[in-house]
């Protein structure tokens, strides 16, 4: 528990040089915390980069107001050097240090460190509980790229299993040779003198694939039909997620152990497990927080997108069984995008699509079904009615890389001169993660607001509609969510008028709404323990 927007300032400034000062290479945030006394915890954030690096007689500068390296740096890259002035008094006024390694032209690592107190969580199943585990397990790393190494043992020591990372692919025939045990592998695509697909076939001359599955990881998308047939179970694109990787290595040793249907680790007892590949398509923040806690529960994950355009290059990079598709998007709508993906892919080889959508009417469902979907889900979602929806599923069957995916009481309306809200909806959010859960949701709908509040205003006076549609359309799913009903039906209004380009009479309709958003945001501040910005 922490000063999340203000670490988050300093973490983003930070990022933004690397990025800035880095031609080639990568850049990592590399986060660890060690328990400190009891109810804290000593936690530092390195962000490291392959950048230009910063001569060693410069490096009294790099914290000083408008201080550059060198003029030559500003005119380059510009900005004014506030940035890391800036950042060190934020961490030090957390009670934190930052601190700064660096050789020129090899790279620099900002470090953070921090104390801070440890959050009440609720308690979680085990991955000891979990079957079948990874605890134990020997897996081989292959890459020849140090960070993506590290990334890949770092994960699967956090699940208990023990990586031997190698650079080159002969030092990993070297050890299979020797007899070195491994339970699985993990096997980069591109490397120099010997690519992934060539090692595996020399590593199947002395391990079966029973005897050793391997995993290939490539940010080439799918490989040509046939090219790691009999040598890969299953291909991963990158950047793999922590997730992913968890899942296809959860699979391929439950495949091990005969296990007949590749499980995930669920969040409770109740929780259903399903190996579904899903894909959310959705735009708006704070819905995807909900989808994907409601996901979570259901003992589901899934890859995200922010429109139509990001879900077809998703798919066209593996398989889904499944994608949850809003409706309003910017770019490409969910419906151009359903549309595109039946031209696409045959009925058999594409996913199952679901409409994701807060409009319930009649037609609203037919224009869903005819672009193309084939089954619909209405706004705020429920726990039930997505879980059916997603029981109606049937996974691809696939050769593709495409990996498996991945409460509080009672609440009512806030105090003070607010407005009341729909207990059952603020229910709904906390059983899916506790009163910090909901407060997540709040801060998320707190900070989007005001923006699309202006854009409400700004637009009004535009020919062009549309900007005032989609804000409304926002602003009304985001109140159902909240059980802010009366809020919620203003913005359905607006938006309804906006679709007809019938304007008459929506200055005072925007009066109404910003009203009611200010009472709105007291309920939802009472509701966090805050008071009202």
């Amino acid at each position: 528990m922490g000063d999340a927007a203000r670490l988050r300032q300093v973490l983003l400034n930070l990022l933004s040089n690397a990025v800035k000062f880095t031609d080639k290479g990568d850049v990592v945030v590399v986060v660890d915390a060690e328990p400190a006394q009891p109810g804290s915890y000593h936690l530092e954030l390195a962000v490291r980069d392959t950048g230009i690096g910063i001569p060693q007689d410069r490096m009294d500068r790099l914290f000083t107001s408008f201080s550059q390296v060198d003029a030559s740096t500003t005119r380059r890259y510009g900005g004014t050097g506030l940035g890391l002035a800036i950042s060190k008094r934020l961490v030090e006024l957390m009670g934190g240090t930052i601190s700064v390694e660096s050789e020129e032209g090899a790279g620099s690592t900002f470090r953070i460190a921090l104390t801070v107190h440890a959050a009440d969580v609720p308690t979680r199943i085990s991955r000891d509980d979990a079957i079948p585990h990874l605890a134990g397990k020997r897996v081989l790393v292959v890459d020849d790229n140090a960070t993506n190494r590290e990334i890949v043992s770092r994960h699967a020591r956090s699940w208990e299993m023990e990586p031997v990372a190698v650079e080159r692919p002969s030092d990993a025939l070297d050890l299979i040779a020797n007899g070195e045990p491994f339970d699985v592998g993990v096997v980069d695509l591109m490397m120099p003198d010997m690519d992934g697909v060539t090692l595996a076939r020399e590593i199947r001359q002395h391990r079966t694939e029973r005897e050793l599955p391997l995993v290939l990881l490539t940010s080439l998308g799918r490989l040509p039909e046939g090219r790691s047939s009999g040598v890969f179970v299953l291909e991963l694109a990158k950047p793999v997620k922590a997730s992913q990787l968890y899942n296809a290595l959860v699979q391929v040793l439950a495949a091990e152990l005969h296990v007949d249907t590749p499980v995930e680790v669920a969040v409770d007892d109740t929780a259903e497990t399903s190996a579904l590949r899903i894909l959310l398509a959705e735009d708006n923040a704070m819905n995807q927080k909900v989808a994907l806690r409601l996901l979570e529960r259901l003992g589901y994950g899934a890859d995200v997108v922010w429109n139509g355009r990001e879900a077809l290059e998703a798919l066209e990079q593996r398989t889904y069984d499944v994608v949850l598709m809003d409706v309003q998007m910017p770019e490409l709508d969910g419906l151009g995008a359903s549309r595109q993906i039946n031209e696409r892919w045959p009925r058999d080889a594409r996913p199952r699509i679901v409409a994701m959508t807060a409009n319930a009417l009649p037609e609203d469902r037919e224009a869903c079904f005819a672009a193309g979907m084939d089954d619909y889900v209405a706004k705020p979602i429920r726990s039930e009615e997505l879980a059916e929806a997603l029981r109606r599923v049937r996974p691809l069957e696939t050769k593709d890389a495409a990996s498996p995916n991945g409460g509080g009481g009672g609440g009512g309306g806030g105090g003070g001169g607010g407005v009341a809200v729909d207990a059952a909806a603020l229910d709904t959010l906390r059983g899916l993660g506790g009163d910090e859960f909901l407060t997540e949701v709040i801060d998320t709908f707190v900070a989007d607001a005001p923006e699309l509040l202006a854009t409400l205003r700004r637009t009004l006076d535009t020919p062009d509609t549309e900007d005032l549609r989609r804000a409304a359309h926002t602003l009304k799913s985001n109140g159902a969510t909240l059980g802010a009903d009366e809020f919620a039906e203003l913005c359905r209004e607006l938006e309804d008028r906006a679709k007809r380009s019938e304007l008459e009479g929506a200055t005072e309709l925007v009066d109404r709404i910003e009203r009611a958003y200010a009472l709105l945001e007291e309920t939802l501040a009472s509701l966090r323990g805050a008071p009202a910005s």
